[in-house]
């Protein structure tokens, strides 16, 4: 259990970078939208095209923001400040905590774990609808997917493959999510971090049924428990 708490700390670690990471980027982006906007203001005609340019930025920040939630919901049941009504685990004794602490957490981890079911569904759902942008019309005057076009028919329409994103779909492919566009695809992070948070749950009631089984009760400390 030690080996597996290691784990779970490290990989917090990182949901704490890419956090931070994701927000940094916003406030930067945010900030950017904000000062061309007052510059347009002003009258400089190349602050407008740059916010031209800059139309990703709206849809940037709703999908961050829907990150930065996630990865948050995340990082509290790892450090146990998600909401809990723990009124019985304060007055139970120490194996009747544990007891308590692995039910809790198999009803919370299976939870999760259908939410995530769910919101990956919806997903690939919503992934299904492809956009005039990122579709042409193929051979068979059918509309196909612009990264699954060749390029003969890419060059015929004068359009280009968004190379970054297609190289992502292509690698969630593998998993069987074929997303049609990047907001479907920053989407993905709600059922994956709904089942990350499930297998964190049933790994702390493998910790508490051992603890029970055993009647070896630590002291829990911060994210260990």
């Amino acid at each position: 259990m030690k080996y597996i708490r290691e784990i779970d700390r490290g990989l917090a670690r990182g949901e704490a970078a890419v956090a931070a990471t994701v927000l940094l980027l916003m406030i930067a982006v945010a900030a950017a939208q904000a000062a061309l906007r007052n510059l347009t203001n002003l009258d400089f005609d190349w602050a407008n095209l740059v916010l031209e340019r800059m139309e990703w930025a709206d849809s940037f920040l709703q999908k961050g923001t829907l990150w930065l939630a996630f990865f948050g919901a995340s990082l509290s049941t790892f450090d146990e400040k998600h909401i809990a009504i723990d009124v019985l685990p304060r007055i139970a004794p120490p194996r009747g905590k544990q007891l308590l602490r692995a039910i809790v957490c198999i009803f919370a981890a299976v939870t999760c774990f259908y939410l995530g079911r769910v919101f990956w569904l919806s997903v690939l759902n919503n992934a299904l609808e492809i956009p005039l942008e990122y579709s042409v019309l193929g051979a068979a005057d059918e509309m196909i997917h612009i990264c699954e076009a060749p390029i003969a028919i890419l060059a015929d329409t004068g359009l280009s493959k968004p190379r970054l994103f297609c190289a992502v779909r292509s690698a969630l492919e593998v998993f069987g999510a074929d997303m049609s566009t990047p907001d479907v695809a920053l989407q993905l992070i709600v059922p994956a971090m709904f089942i990350f948070m499930s297998v964190r749950f049933f790994s702390r009631a493998a910790a508490a049924s051992v603890a029970f089984i055993t009647k070896n009760y630590p002291e829990a400390s911060e994210g260990e428990g």
